[in-house]
């Protein structure tokens, strides 16, 4: 029997902003009878509408960072390859994370996949978008995110391997595949969301319990709420900071082929990325 095409595969915990978006965008590609959510944890239920959507309750994840990370890639990775045996593609990444093949490539998904060949695995180069210091208007969530939001910065610690056609298991935070090299895409990229709206990262980082949380997660939630103080650094052009980090990322300082992508050394760089202005042409798309 013919596998089908694709489908996508998330987990969520206290994400019913990008949990709707992430449902709307993917389900637009795959069809929503495509899509599979992991509901992390009993103790809370998604208030959107999960009608058609495959979905089921993970309990027992670590409440550790670092804990947590290991045992969600495990358990994802298992789902991910079980799925595999159905679909000629299995999309995975977080909620907050919408995965778009730039308008230049003038390509659809079947086409755009066709790039994983026999490797089976691709990494989307990775943007990180932020609230501006000018954009002071929260964002709209029924409306598009891009065009609200026009900040970002080209980022390793975003371009993930977001999508399998073999079997491959992901390591902690899904920023690598175990025993695979980096390969970037000529055309996908990954618009990271989690910093696009003050209002609603902090409205998350409440509902996950706030302060009370283990250290482990306060410390890197607050960390990334800093990362929106300010204007930061001049943006670099678009197309130079992504001609940048295609050839940075996948390797290592001395030339070899990395296991994740690695920082920029382009002088221009921050520690969140290269800065940029995000290109009229993705407005809409997510």
């Amino acid at each position: 029997m013919p596998k089908e095409f694709a489908c996508a595969l998330t987990h969520v915990r206290h994400e019913d902003v990008f949990l709707e978006k992430w449902i709307a965008h993917y389900g637009a590609i795959v069809g929503r009878e495509n899509l599979h959510v992991v509901i992390d944890g009993d103790d809370w239920e998604p208030t959107i509408d999960l009608t058609g959507i495959r979905t089921e309750v993970l309990l027992d994840a670590p409440r550790r960072r670092i804990q947590n990370d290991r045992f969600i890639a495990k358990q994802m990775s298992g789902r991910a390859n079980t799925l595999r045996k159905r679909y000629e593609h299995v999309i995975r990444g977080d909620c907050d994370e919408y995965v778009v093949i730039d308008p230049e490539a003038g390509l659809d998904w079947p086409e755009a996949l066709a790039e994983l060949g026999e490797d089976g695995y691709v990494f989307a180069l990775g943007v990180d978008v932020v609230q501006g210091p000018d954009e002071t208007a929260s964002v709209d969530p029924t409306q598009p995110i891009l065009g609200q939001r026009r900040q970002g910065f080209v980022a390793d610690g975003y371009s993930k391997p977001f999508v399998i056609s073999r079997w491959a298991n992901w390591a902690g935070g899904a920023h690598r595949l175990l025993n695979r090299n980096v390969r970037m895409s000529a055309h996908f990229t990954l618009f990271h969301m989690a910093l696009c709206d003050r209002t609603i990262a902090k409205a998350r980082m409440e509902a996950r319990g706030g302060t009370a949380q283990h250290p482990s997660f306060v410390d890197h939630q607050t960390l990334r709420l800093n990362a929106i103080a300010d204007a930061g650094p001049a943006p670099l052009d678009y197309a130079e900071a992504r001609a940048i980090g295609l050839s940075q990322f996948p390797v290592e300082a001395d030339g070899t082929p990395a296991t994740r992508p690695r920082k920029s050394t382009d002088p221009r760089a921050t520690d969140k990325g290269l800065p940029v202005i995000i290109p009229d042409r993705f407005f809409g798309l997510v």
